[in-house]
């Protein structure tokens, strides 16, 4: 098996046909074509289907992704720690799965890609991912996510506990009768558990928003309210914009960092683990620093 071989099918995952990746590569379509002939063929299976609108990754091909992606990292990695040039960008793929962190993810993308030319870095935000499942199988390589113990093998980096708050956009005690509508924001399983027990004190508005962005828009444009992590609201309670709903709990929101421990790109996502302590420092934001390697 050669590793072009690898590379190339990788690139027409990505790339979503055999034209686009043989333009990323350099080489004809038709080179494309029979290095992934030859893959398939030693493999024993097809690993893409192929259309009008490009090609697509088979089962097999959705499952050999995260080994082929593996054997690359390992790859380059072992040049470089020999001295030797990495041949290819090294891909950083990081997930958040909730918007409260999505500043702190593009602060830190900023400076990845500024400090760290080697890599090639793809940001995911999306609530409805397993952000940790995501590392464990290889589809990410850092996983930032409410606070779970990570499976055996990975490491952790526990960010600072922020706090989700009720707000509306006048001033409201909790049972008021002038009560708005409560929007419901998926914050994580702790979250929803707690704050199931005070629902019957919530008007409901039969509309759930999985992602905290929108949710915010949607309370500073229509009468509702709903929780919100404390500091991502600051300036617009300190406008008057939103209001802190009297007499209504405070829910403890916390988050971590996860990466695998034996993730071939291990040194490049530790450089960029220690920006972000770092930079949460700087910003009067605490993180626990003590890495260790975290069991179930």
């Amino acid at each position: 098996m050669h590793l072009a071989h690898l590379r190339t099918f990788i690139v027409v995952s990505r790339t979503g046909g055999f034209r686009a990746a043989a333009e990323r590569l350099n080489i004809t379509q038709a080179a494309v074509s029979v290095r992934i002939k030859v893959l398939e063929d030693q493999l024993g299976q097809r690993l893409f289907d192929r259309g009008r609108k490009g090609a697509t990754l088979t089962t097999a091909g959705n499952e050999f992704l995260p080994h082929a992606e593996n054997i690359s990292h390992t790859w380059d990695h072992a040049r470089s720690m020999l001295g030797a040039p990495v041949s290819r960008p090294v891909p950083m793929r990081i997930g958040s799965q909730f918007s409260t962190w999505s500043q702190l993810v593009l602060d830190w993308a900023g400076w990845i890609t500024n400090s760290l030319p080697e890599t090639e870095l793809f940001l995911d935000f999306d609530f409805s991912k397993n952000m940790m499942n995501a590392v464990q199988n290889g589809e990410l390589d850092v996983a930032i996510t409410p606070d779970s113990t990570p499976a055996q093998g990975m490491r952790s980096l526990a960010l600072a506990d922020e706090t989700l708050v009720l707000v509306a956009r006048r001033p409201l005690e909790l049972n008021d009768e002038r009560m708005p509508p409560y929007i419901q924001l998926d914050w994580g399983p702790q979250f929803n558990s707690e704050v199931a027990r005070l629902e019957s004190h919530l008007p409901h508005s039969r509309l759930s928003i999985g992602n905290g962005e929108m949710g915010l828009r949607y309370v500073l444009e229509h009468d509702s309210c709903g929780y919100f992590p404390q500091r991502t609201i600051r300036t617009l309670l300190q406008q008057n914009r939103l209001y802190r709903v009297k007499r209504a709990p405070r829910f403890p929101f916390s988050g971590c960092v996860a990466y695998n421990e034996d993730n071939p790109n291990r040194l490049f996502i530790e450089r960029a683990v220690d920006w972000l302590k770092a930079a949460r420092r700087n910003q009067g934001v605490s993180v626990d620093e003590n890495q260790t390697t975290l069991t179930p």
